[in-house]
């Protein structure tokens, strides 16, 4: 049948226009009733006198689904309140609620002024607040809620131009993964919206500095881009999906998902602070990125960061992921990723070559990967413990040779042995 929203109630702000305004349509036209907010305003915020979220709704009653007008604004906690308030009086429950409410105020960074930095906080991520938390209420009382947040990639990854409007979207970032946390339990799931469209209001928001930075032309879109984009909006907010914690985006038809991640690091152990130069000596390790990890809140990256402060220590990686991770660094020829995976005393014992210690290891490998080495075709691994077996395949010279590699990973998740044996 599909994703329908039948018996939904769904608040969506900013939804006069653009994006906000397909949102409202598309969620109405797949059954859910709609509470369009919109204060009417030019896009630095200023209020203009128009009244779109009428006209909006007039859109979606035209074509028989069911929506109501509200011109609070979610810059007020007041305002929030009776947003949310608006959703339950006219139709009896709030399910969904989408926080797309925004302004802009780009301005190169000697230039912002603490008022322009404030009216961006307080629409985009005060705002965010102002209707997710007496939201958060009706929902956790129902045992069911959908919460979107709005952010950006310029608040993920930054933008010249767009100091503020950047910070105020990774709050928004930031607000929704507590969210997602504290909802879990009680049927709310929270996600992160990035979306990419030309709107003419998107478009007129970015100066000359912030298109330059992001190798954009300001031309406002034909309006297809905001469709693709609402597609994603109606599944991440609908019963069917289960996703939560998850920042997903919509860009030019390409949909993908971001995140923040943590390197494996290198562990200084001892009793003496490392000297800066120490430090210095293992950035190559500190920042290699091969074998990340994603932790869901701030007691995973603890429980991978200082294990001996719970109950029941977690490695940073489990042997059968270690064992990958070496694969899939010899496969490309990543000496960093090496080092990054190997301890500290470490030993490789692979027929011809014998190492011991992570120096000796990773140089043996970068010179290996100079010349361009044999690569393995590695099968199933075979986890028992904190030891793993895999057969590999390796073409060299000409001949076909078969390996039995093992594996030895420890607490921390990194290889402490490596024996190979040549198969008849």
């Amino acid at each position: 049948m599909g994703i329908d929203f039948t018996g939904r109630v769904a608040v969506i702000t900013g939804a006069g226009n653009g994006l906000g305004a397909e949102y409202a349509r598309t969620l109405a036209r797949l059954g859910a009733a709609v509470v369009v907010n919109d204060i009417g305003s030019s896009p630095d915020g200023t209020p203009d006198g128009t009244r779109p979220a009428e006209q909006v709704v007039e859109q979606i009653t035209a074509a028989g689904g069911r929506a109501i007008a509200n011109t609070d604004s979610v810059a007020d906690p007041d305002g929030g309140r009776a947003i949310v308030e608006a959703a339950v009086k006219e139709f009896g429950r709030l399910d969904i609620v989408v926080n797309n409410a925004g302004n802009r105020r780009n301005a190169p960074i000697d230039e912002v002024t603490p008022q322009d930095f404030e009216a961006i906080l307080a629409v985009h991520l005060k705002g965010a607040l102002h209707v997710s938390q007496p939201a958060f209420a009706v929902m956790k009382e129902q045992g069911y809620g959908r919460l979107l947040f709005t952010s950006s990639s310029a608040g993920l990854f930054g933008n010249a131009g767009q100091a503020s409007y950047a910070a105020a979207k990774a709050g928004v970032f930031g607000l929704a993964q507590a969210l997602a946390i504290e909802g879990k339990p009680h049927g709310i799931l929270a996600n992160v919206l990035l979306p990419m469209a030309g709107t003419p209001r998107a478009t007129a928001g970015m100066t000359a500095q912030a298109n330059a930075a992001a190798g954009v032309q300001p031309e406002p879109g034909s309006g297809a881009d905001t469709a693709l984009v609402s597609a994603l909006v109606a599944y991440l907010v609908s019963q069917e999906s289960t996703l939560t914690h998850e920042v997903l985006a919509s860009a030019g038809g390409r949909y993908y998902s971001a995140f923040v991640g943590t390197t494996p690091g290198w562990r200084h152990t001892g009793d003496q602070v490392p000297t800066p130069d120490e430090i210095g000596a293992h950035l190559e390790q500190i920042r290699s990125r091969s074998g990340h990890y994603v932790p869901d809140s701030l007691g995973a990256d603890i429980a991978v960061s200082m294990p001996a402060a719970l109950s029941a220590p977690q490695p940073a990686r489990s042997p059968a992921e270690a064992a990958r991770g070496y694969f899939d660094a010899l496969l490309g020829e990543d000496a960093d990723a090496i080092q990054a995976l190997f301890a500290e005393d470490a030993v490789l014992d692979v027929p011809g070559t014998k190492l011991a210690g992570n120096a000796a290891i990773t140089a043996f490998y970068r010179k290996l990967f100079t010349t361009g080495g044999p690569k393995p075709a590695p099968g199933p691994l075979l986890v028992d413990g904190d030891r793993v077996a895999v057969q590999i395949e390796v073409r060299y010279q000409g001949q076909d040779l078969r390996f039995a590699d093992f594996f030895t990973v420890d607490n921390e998740g990194r290889l402490t042995r490596v024996v190979a044996y040549q198969a008849e």
